[in-house]
C-alpha cells in the first residue's frame, strides 16, 4: 500500500501528510533517512536538487535528473507535476495492519507501461537476449537491478544522448528493442517485454 500522491485520499486519517512512512533504497539515497513524514521527504528532495542545480534553467518545472535521480525516477528529464507521482512509488505507508498486504501487493503488482516498478525487490525471470546485454547467466533478477545494470551499459558505452533525452542503441540494444533509439522516459515499457514476474 503507497501513500497516496496527493495525500487527498488520506487526510481523514490519522497522521495526513504529517505520518511517517517508509522510504525505498533509491530514495533514500537522495533524503538519507529510510522513514520520515511524506512532506519531510518532498522538502529533502527539493533541497537536493536545488543544491545540485538540477532545474532547468530555460524551463524551472522540468528537472534535469542526475544518477541518483534516474534511478528513482527512471528518465533523464521530469517535469515537477510526474515527478510527484513518480514519488509516489517510493514511499510506502507504515500501517502495520496492513504490512503482510504490501508485500503481497509489491510481489503481484504489473508493470505498468513508462513508469518505474511499483516493488524494487520483485524478482523477475529475463529474457536471453537482456541476459546478453547485462553480461549475467542468471535469469533470475532483482527488477530494480535490471535497470541499473542496463543505465551501466548505456552510460558504459556513452549511448546517451542528451539533446533529446534518448538512448541510441548499439547492436545488442538494436537486437533488444528492435529499434536504432528509444526515449528514455520509455526504457521502463521496453524492457517490460523482457522479463515476467515470478508468482
Amino acid at each position: 500500500m503507497y501513500c497516496s500522491a496527493t495525500g487527498v485520499k488520506r487526510r481523514g486519517g490519522p497522521g495526513g501528510l504529517n505520518k511517517v512512512c517508509g522510504v525505498s533504497p533509491e530514495l533514500q539515497a537522495i533524503v538519507g533517512e529510510a522513514t520520515m513524514p511524506r512532506t519531510q521527504i518532498v522538502k529533502e528532495l527539493w533541497a537536493y536538487i536545488r543544491k545540485n542545480n538540477l532545474q532547468d534553467p530555460d524551463n524551472k518545472r522540468n528537472i534535469i535528473c542526475n544518477d541518483e535521480l534516474r534511478v528513482v525516477f527512471g528518465t533523464d528529464i521530469i517535469d515537477m507535476f510526474k515527478m510527484n507521482k513518480l514519488l509516489a512509488r517510493h514511499i510506502i505507508t507504515l500501517d502495520t495492519k496492513n504490512g503482510g498486504s504490501n508485500s503481497k501487493k509489491q510481489k503481484s503488482t504489473n508493470v505498468d507501461a513508462g513508469t518505474m516498478p511499483d516493488a524494487d525487490q520483485c524478482l523477475v525471470v529475463i529474457s536471453d537476449k537482456l541476459a546478453n546485454v547485462i553480461g549475467t547467466e542468471d535469469r533470475e533478477m532483482i527488477q530494480d537491478d535490471v535497470l541499473k545494470h542496463i543505465w551501466n551499459y548505456i552510460k558504459a558505452n556513452q549511448l546517451e544522448d542528451s539533446t533529446n533525452a534518448s538512448i541510441l542503441c548499439d547492436s545488442k540494444l538494436q537486437e533488444l528493442f528492435g529499434s536504432e533509439s528509444v526515449p528514455a522516459s520509455g526504457l521502463i515499457k521496453m524492457l517490460a517485454h523482457h522479463f515476467i514476474k515470478k508468482s
